[in-house]
């Protein structure tokens, strides 16, 4: 458990340090970085993996409101540079990949590749995450998340006592980081610009995903110059989790092409 004092608060970090291939993991809305944990033990020990929960999720401080994606970038660059990493892989998940697409476009030197998983340039409409905020601020975070749980998981992981884990976890996130966090996705488009982005990507798509369908993950890999698709059959929103063996062994395939 590490800590970096920004001037919205503290974020918190896990950092390996050691000297291989760097990667930074990025989490989706409503997780913190044990959405990675499955997916991080099956990948080699000398990989230098630097993971952080953003603004109002896990152990990080939730901050001001009234920021965007940009922001949320600015801080994973600081964590870089805490950490040491000049470049990286950013390995993103919804938002997380959406933020990695901000970084490509920001910062292209600092990035090697991209590992983009159920994202795209656009979230959804505006209109759906202000709804969504609404809901939030009137039934709390806990009667929202046995509606987001389709939304994240395929049907076969849905039927497993741990997809109950995960609904607890989104459950207690915090209200205030949660609905700024959304307001930071509903003011995003990128689309125009990812032509811009020139490094190599492996981007991810799940089957059954109701937030990220597959037909919008597939239009994010046709649009960017050097990315190429996979597409899990069985899971969901989340196939770090859903399917951590094979998300770590294509993920691992993606790091050697890239960095040999």
């Amino acid at each position: 458990m590490q800590a970096l004092k920004l001037d919205w608060g503290t974020m918190h970090l896990s950092h390996s340090n050691v000297g291989g291939p760097a990667l930074v993991f990025l989490n989706s809305l409503g997780t913190d970085i044990r959405m990675w944990d499955a997916v991080c033990a099956r990948l080699p020990a000398d990989y230098n993996m630097l993971r952080m929960d953003k603004r109002g999720h896990g152990l990080s401080d939730t901050g001001l409101a009234g920021y965007g994606i940009p922001e949320l970038a600015n801080d994973v660059l600081a964590a870089m540079d805490h950490a040491g990493l000049d470049r990286a892989i950013l390995v993103g998940c919804s938002i997380g990949g959406l933020i990695a697409q901000h970084i490509a476009l920001m910062a292209p030197e600092r990035v090697i590749g991209l590992v983009l998983s159920n994202t795209a340039p656009m979230l959804g409409a505006a209109e759906g995450w202000l709804s969504r905020i609404d809901a939030v601020k009137q039934n709390g975070m806990a009667a929202m998340a046995e509606g987001i749980l389709p939304r994240w998981f395929g049907p076969d992981f849905l039927e497993t006592p741990e997809a109950a884990l995960w609904r607890s976890m989104l459950g207690r996130t915090d209200q205030l980081g949660y609905i700024a966090t959304c307001g930071a996705i509903a003011g995003t488009d990128i689309t125009a610009r990812l032509p811009e982005i020139t490094a190599p990507a492996l981007v991810f798509a799940g089957r059954h995903d109701l937030a990220t369908p597959p037909t919008v993950v597939e239009s994010l890999a046709t649009a960017l110059p050097h990315a190429e698709l996979i597409m899990f059959e069985t899971t969901g929103h989340l196939p770090a989790i859903e399917l951590p063996v094979v998300f770590a062994e294509e993920l691992f395939n993606f790091v050697k092409r890239i960095t040999a």
